[in-house]
This record gives C-alpha cells, structure tokens and sequence, in this order.
C-alpha cells in the first residue's frame, strides 16, 4: 500500500477523532445549558398554573368568579401575543417547526426567543391555554445549542448539529425521557445517522436529563402500574385502536391549519383575537377544568384507572363514557384554538391527553360490548398516546420509545408498536402531512405567497465520504449529480479545496453542496446517492 495513500488516511481519522471529541464536549455543554432551561421552565410552569388552582380554589362558589376568572385569563393570553408578536414572532406557537426551518436552512434562530418563550408560556399555559411545555422547551433547547456554538466561535458548518442536539435535549427534559429526546433528533429533524449527529444527540440528552432527574427527580412522567402484558388475542383491538388514531390524527392535522387560517381571517390585531381565546379559556376553567392546561395530571389519572375520580369536576356528565367523550372533544377544540390564538405553547401534552382519553373511552366501550374483552381499559390508554402521536407527527419510533419511557410500561412495547404502526400508516394513506412539515409549509407560505409544493430555492447540504465506499477515488465529473446540485467546496483534513470536474474525491471528505430545492439530493437523508451520509 503506497505510503501517502497511509499518511492521507492517518490525517483523515486524526482530524476525524479531534472534530468529533470537540463536538462532544461541546454536547454536554448544549444539554447542560437545554437542562437547566427546561428545570427552570417546569418551576416557573409549576408556579404560574399554582397560581392559577389557587385562584379557582378562593373564587369557589363566588358570583364574582364568572368576571374575574375570565377577564385575568383574557389579559395574560392578550400579553403573551403581544410580547411574542413585539419581539419574536417565531417563538409563537410550539417552536419545532420553526427550529425545523432552521435546520433546512430555511429560517435563522435568535437568542432572545428564550425570554420570550419563557415568559409568554408562563403566561399561557399558566392561564389554562390547552397547550404544554415540551414545544417551547425544544426551541430553547435550539437557541441554546445555537448560543454554546457563537459563544465557542464553533464553524458554521457544524453548528446544524449542535442546534438539533440542543432541540433533543430540550424535549429529554420536558419528559425524563433521553432516548425519545435522541431518537426525536434523527427521525424528525435531521433524519441521518452520521456519527456526529447521533453522537452530539445522544450525549447533549443525557445530560440534559441528568440535570433534569437532578432537580426534579427519577421518577417517569406517568406513574402507573400494574398493567399485565396484554393477551395475543388482544391484536384485533390494538389494530382497531391503531385505525381511530389515525383517523382522530387526520382529523387534528387538517384541523389545526384549518383553526389558524379562520384566527387569521377575523378582522382585528392577533393580540386582541388571543385575549378573546383566553376569556373563552376562563369560561372553560370553571365550566370544565379537566381540558384546560397542558393537562399531564389528567391523562396520569386516566392511565392509574381511576377516571372516575374526575366525574366530580363535571356535574353535567353522564357516566364514565359520557365523561371521557366530553373531555375528548372539549380538550380536541381548546387545542385547536389555542393554538390558533398564537401563543407559546407546544401540542405535545394536549395530544398525550386525547390519545389517552381516546384510548380509555375505546376500552370502555370495547369492555361494554364484550365483558372482560378489555380488563385493563387504562391499558388502551397508554396505546392511544403513542398511536395518536405516530398520527399526527408522523414519528411512531419516537412515538413509542416516549411512551415507554414515560410510562415504564415496558409489558405494552408490541402493543404500542402494533397501534402506532397501524395509526401511522391510516393517516398517511389519508395523504395529510406530518403536523410539523404543514405548520412550517404555511409559514414559508406566508412569507413568500409565491412559494409552492416545489420550491427551487436554493439549499446548502454537507455529505461526507464514507472510507472504501463508493464515492471514495471518483471524479467530481464522473459522479452523476442531478441537474441543480453543484459541488463548491470540499474539505479535507480542515482544508477547504475548491473542485473542478478532474478533482478525485477521498474517504473522510466532507462535501458542500448547493441544489435547488426540485434537485433530489436533499431528499436524500440516510445515505448519499453514491455510498456517502449526509452529515
């Protein structure tokens, strides 16, 4: 073997080992940074909806309440869009499309969205918006990523990674759960598996969740059990659950543009139209408190099977059933227009909440049709959060890893697949899009009305070459790259060469590529289209 074919591939793992080693330290500074974020989040959430059953509580049974409750609800919603339409737009909302955006290249990420989700989710999910803290989190979670990177003066071209693992950690804490955080990095927002994304994903949501166990302690988010592994027999019904999700997720994924685009129309300021929704979410707070909020307190005692416990808080309902299916649309409805009404806020929580009264309003019926078919209708509850989840954001890996970790329910893992699975594939054969790939389509729509389904606005990609793959000793020329896709530079060994068609490509180089958005290798997430992975 020639001595320079040795001395290049020497280089090549040297600065490999020395980038990724730097990318790990710089990790665990972005999951320290999301963790502490998140911690400090959660106390704040925990103090403002304190507040909030504090004021309920003192109110009980005072005429006054029907004025006060709704006329406080209405100002704090009113405020949060004011703040959040005055000083970042982009924190509206859940965030992760926007950080979506980000990752393509397509919108820029700025620090003071941190402040500003912050104090606005305070605001809102503190007054009882159907919203919860996950969305907001990740999105810090990527500010914060951003923020080590400048701070450290890490290259641009490395930055995408460390945004993403700060968006991983974020979700890790809001949950306790750091393999969905992990897994939630490479099946949504950068769907590749180069060693330094799974790396940088996976060490920035550990420690984020160390910081989070550290402060908020060890235990899942949902402590339930005593739920058996579920009898073989039981398929049919995991299939048919798997159906109702995907059914219920087309449904909340036309649904919820849809509620935005009516917000949209209605003539007056948004902070005016927020402070509307608000006033309708104090009515809510005392008419029917169980659909208001993020709601995790709901779907845990949903999931302990003690669903009855809640019947006190709804005079007007009618039996277990009539209970589950008020709340079922009650919490569908205010997410919608919660949502719409701009706010921060993610739809994480209020989905685990009707995925799980979906789940126990099917095993109730399915237990009154047929006795003892469902001993364990809480069971179902479980299923129906991952299935819903697989639905509506179009992950069921991510889907079914949160809800194990959530849950400890590790008895319901070919249950959960089973469910998701089915109610992934209902709604993507019902052709809408994954939720975040829609709400980031109607943003771009927005700011460029001329925008359609195939843009060929220009995008840079990174591909590295993998050592003896395909790619590695062929010519730029000899390559085949589609129409659109231009190679500009190429770095080797943490030089920078510019290629013309008779440049040999070799193994560890890392490729920028420039291509319009009709050209094919963007779409390319897994593996290049001549051996190498995106990175």
């Amino acid at each position: 073997m020639p001595r320079s074919f040795d001395h290049e591939h020497i280089r090549f793992w040297t600065h490999a080992r020395r980038r990724r080693q730097s990318q790990l330290v710089l990790a665990l500074i972005v999951g320290l940074a999301a963790g502490a974020v998140a911690v400090l989040f959660e106390h704040g959430l925990e103090y403002a909806e304190s507040l909030r059953f504090t004021l309920l509580g003192a109110l009980a049974g005072n005429p006054l309440r029907w004025f006060i409750v709704p006329l406080l609800c209405g100002i704090a919603g009113a405020t949060a869009r004011m703040i959040t339409g005055a000083w970042a737009p982009e924190a509206s909302g859940s965030g992760i499309p926007h950080v979506k955006g980000v990752l393509l290249g397509l919108r820029s990420l700025k620090k003071r969205i941190i402040p500003v989700k912050f104090i606005g989710g305070m605001l809102a999910i503190g007054a009882g918006f159907s919203l919860g803290r996950e969305g907001p989190t990740v999105q810090m979670g990527a500010v914060a990523g951003l923020a080590v990177a400048q701070m450290l003066k890490t290259p641009r071209r490395y930055r995408p990674q460390l945004i993403a693992a700060g968006a991983g950690a974020g979700l890790a804490a809001a949950f306790n759960a750091p393999l969905a955080g992990f897994v939630f990095v490479l099946e949504e927002l950068q769907r590749e598996m180069s060693p330094y994304t799974y790396g940088t994903a996976l060490a920035a949501t550990v420690v984020a969740d160390v910081v989070t166990r550290s402060f908020m302690g060890q235990l899942p988010s949902f402590r339930i059990t005593g739920i058996p592994i579920p009898p073989l027999g039981h398929l049919s019904l995991f299939l048919l659950l798997g159906l109702l999700c995907g059914l219920l997720g087309t449904l909340f994924n036309r649904g919820l543009p849809a509620a935005m685009t009516a917000m949209q129309r209605i003539p007056g300021p948004m902070w005016v139209k927020a402070g509307f929704v608000g006033v309708a979410v104090g009515v809510m707070a005392l008419v029917f408190p169980c659909a208001t909020g993020g709601g995790q307190r709901i779907a845990e005692t949903i999931l302990q099977g003690r669903a009855g416990a809640l019947l006190s808080t709804v005079p007007f309902a009618t039996g277990l059933l009539g209970f589950l299916a008020l709340l079922l649309a009650g919490k569908f409805l205010l997410t919608l227009f919660s949502y719409a009404a701009g706010v921060p806020g993610g739809i994480f929580a209020p989905l685990l909440v009707i995925g799980s009264v979906t789940g126990a309003l099917f095993g109730g019926v399915a237990d009154l049709v047929a006795p003892g078919l469902a001993a364990h209708p809480e069971a179902f509850g479980v299923l129906g959060m991952a299935a819903l989840f697989s639905a509506v954001v179009r992950s069921p890996l991510t889907g079914v890893v949160l809800i194990l970790e959530m849950t400890g329910s590790h008895e319901l893992l070919f249950a959960l697949i089973v469910t998701a699975m089915t109610a992934y594939f209902v709604a993507d054969f019902l052709g809408t899009k994954p939720i975040y790939e829609a709400l980031l389509d109607r943003d771009l729509r927005r700011s460029d009305p001329s925008r359609n389904d195939d843009p060929d606005d220009p995008l840079l990609i990174s591909m590295a070459v993998e050592p003896f793959s395909a790619m590695e000793g062929r010519r730029v020329k000899d390559l085949g790259l589609p129409k659109g896709c231009l190679l500009i530079t190429i770095t080797r060994a943490g030089r920078e060469l510019i290629p013309d068609g008779g440049t040999v490509l070799k193994g560890g180089d890392q490729l920028t590529i420039l291509t319009s958005g009709t050209c094919p290798i963007p779409d390319i997430r897994h593996k290049g289209q001549f051996g190498g992975e995106l990175s």
